[in-house]
């Protein structure tokens, strides 16, 4: 359970605080510290559907008191993702997960992680597999909306150009995106042995 309350409050105070600093000015940038009270409303919230602008009201109530209504309105259209436990995946295999989006939002957040940002124990897995091998894992994921529209594959760098076992994006619409199960399908393009990833 504390597991479970530290990770949802690292991501939430991250996903807040993020949101924050893309919608204000420099000098407006705010930082934050969970109660242990917010820490409870948070774990009761994991996995919600929900979004982001309604997380923000019940969790951080001062910090959306202070937003502007432009900034409201885009948070209120947004859905909140969760993070997941981290799953395997083997060379060339295809694993596939979905997210349901039952109500109308504007932008759906996706984001592959695989090696050091999951696995502790990467490092040292990582150098004995480049002194024996010289590679490193490498994944991409394919995204399929509701109504069969196609996006990727994606992979590492092609968002933030960096390779950093990393991929984060967003799909956006501003009519909204389609409501419906979402399917992603995360392969192992690259992989000696196996990968811990999360999706």
């Amino acid at each position: 359970m504390y597991k479970s309350v530290y990770k949802s409050a690292i991501f939430a105070a991250f996903i807040g605080l993020i949101l924050m600093l893309l919608m204000m000015d420099p000098v407006d940038a705010l930082s934050a510290n969970a109660t242990d009270e917010q820490l409870r409303i948070m774990n009761e919230l994991e996995g919600s559907d929900m979004t982001i602008g309604e997380y923000m009201q019940k969790v951080w109530p001062e910090f959306y008191a202070e937003m502007s209504d432009e900034q409201k309105e885009h948070i209120n259209r947004w859905k909140r993702s969760w993070p997941k436990d981290a799953n395997t995946i083997k060379n060339n295999e295809v694993k596939w997960h979905s997210q349901n989006v039952s109500s109308f939002t504007t932008a759906l957040g996706i984001k592959l992680c695989w090696g050091e940002s999951v696995n502790p124990d990467y490092r040292r897995n990582a150098a004995e597999s480049a002194a024996e091998s010289n590679t490193f894992s490498n994944l991409s994921i394919t995204v399929y909306s509701p109504k069969g529209h196609v996006f990727g594959p994606y992979r590492d760098a092609d968002f933030d150009r960096s390779q950093n076992g990393i991929i984060n994006f967003y799909i956006k619409r501003l009519d909204g995106i389609d409501e419906g199960e979402w399917w992603y399908a995360v392969k192992g393009d690259t992989v000696d042995g196996t990968e811990y990833y999360t999706v």
